[in-house]
């Protein structure tokens, strides 16, 4: 081989070699759309979509669906936020990327949408979404546990099995650990990968886990590629908040932040237990689900979060609340429990886990189903005074059910 020729065969090389290296740099091409959930999800709802630098201004086009082929003239277009963003970790490629995002409102309740994210010639395909009903009528959702590792190989198949299970599904929940390493890009796009289309086409709902904290600093990623919503206390705007949602009102804790809200010095425990007990006190709603990464009680036997259960359990017993979702412990436990015998309400705790990453599980009194080794999801259906809680393995066998009524 002449040296000429070498010479252009070992630059194409490099090249092949530096593009497989950096499979989640962004390109004018829109990727990584996801919809979240908002306050009001019957009217409105909100979209963050990710491009090179390249692209300065970021658009949205939405109509209602067609029968037939999409007509440009139909849509109402809109100006994105864009917000210019960089993303280092360790020696990885620092990966430079402009994250748009729009909250679309006036939405009709119970109407089918088409939208696109894009601007010039470089746009996404049409995904369609629909708004949920204000009427009281039977709606689901699904719950996942931590995914963190193997996102691409393992959990992969976990998020698509839910969605295949329950494709009509109003949104879907997860407590936490999402990814493994903050600020990792490289897992975040493992993360949007598995998920793909689902991501853009049902409203996702997440509350953050220690494993999207570093040195008590959330991910950056973490509001810059998910639009939720802002009406918790300052400072948790995107990890402490409230939805509407139909007949329910959901409340995600952040109980990842300061040091898993433990720091000395820190006040983000006592502003969420104010917050907490405001936006309870004035809830109308019928069912009332709260979420966080940290559980109530542990099924893993060498761990206790008495401190979390000391200062959020009053509050919730006092409300009446009906159901607790977390993470955390890669392993499953679900039962009524309580450290306030005397109050008279007992609220439903659940642990779950949806990746590969697994713990033990202990013999604990408070549990009254458990177990380990198992990737999970779970289906909750609410029907009026009804719910109803499914989970299912990642191979689609019933794993453990159980019914509340008011």
């Amino acid at each position: 081989m002449n040296k000429r020729l070498y010479f252009t065969v070992s630059i194409l090389l490099a090249s092949v070699i530096s593009i497989t290296a950096q499979v989640n740099a962004p390109t004018a091409y829109p990727d990584r759309v996801i919809l979240n959930l908002t306050e009001d999800p019957s009217t409105s709802v909100a979209v963050t979509w990710r491009t090179d630098i390249s692209m300065n201004e970021g658009f949205c086009e939405i109509q209602s669906v067609p029968s037939g082929p999409v007509k440009g003239g139909d849509s109402k277009s809109y100006k994105a936020r864009t917000t210019s963003m960089v993303y280092e970790y360790e020696n990885e490629p620092v990966i430079r990327a402009n994250q748009h995002s729009h909250l679309f409102t006036g939405l009709t309740p119970g109407e089918k949408y088409i939208y696109r994210v894009g601007n010039d010639d470089y746009w996404s395909e049409w995904f369609e979404f629909q708004t949920p009903t204000n009427e009281d009528e039977k709606f689901s959702f699904i719950y996942m546990g931590d995914p963190q590792t193997d996102l691409k190989s393992q959990w992969s198949r976990v998020v698509r099995a839910a969605y295949k299970h329950e494709p009509n599904s109003g949104f879907i929940l997860y407590c936490g650990d999402l990814i493994n390493r903050a600020g990792r890009d490289t897992e975040w796009h493992e993360w949007f990968h598995a998920g793909s289309f689902i991501y853009s086409t049902i409203p996702q709902v997440m509350t953050p886990g220690n494993h999207e904290y570093r040195r008590m600093v959330l991910d950056p990623h973490w509001n810059a590629q998910f639009t939720l919503p802002a009406n918790g206390p300052e400072g948790l705007e995107g990890s402490c908040y409230a939805v509407d949602y139909k007949n329910m009102k959901l409340i995600s804790i952040n109980s990842a932040a300061e040091s898993e809200l433990r720091h000395k010095e820190g006040t983000k425990m006592e502003a969420q237990k104010v917050w907490l007990d405001s936006v309870l006190s004035a809830n109308t709603q019928e069912w009332v689900i709260v979420t966080t990464h940290l559980p109530f009680y542990s099924p893993k036997e060498n761990r206790d979060n008495k401190h979390l259960r000391e200062n959020f359990q009053p509050i919730l017993e006092k409300h009446n609340v009906d159901l607790v979702l977390t993470g955390h412990d890669h392993s499953y436990g679900r039962g009524r429990a309580t450290d306030n015998p005397a109050g008279g309400h007992q609220v439903m705790y659940v642990v779950s886990v949806s990746g590969p990453k697994m713990y033990e599980v202990g013999d604990k009194d408070w549990m009254e189903h458990s177990g380990a080794d198992t990737q999970l999801y779970q289906v909750i259906s609410i029907e009026g005074k009804k719910l109803t809680y499914e989970s299912y393995s990642a191979d689609g066998k019933l794993f453990d059910q159980f019914q509340l009524a008011k």
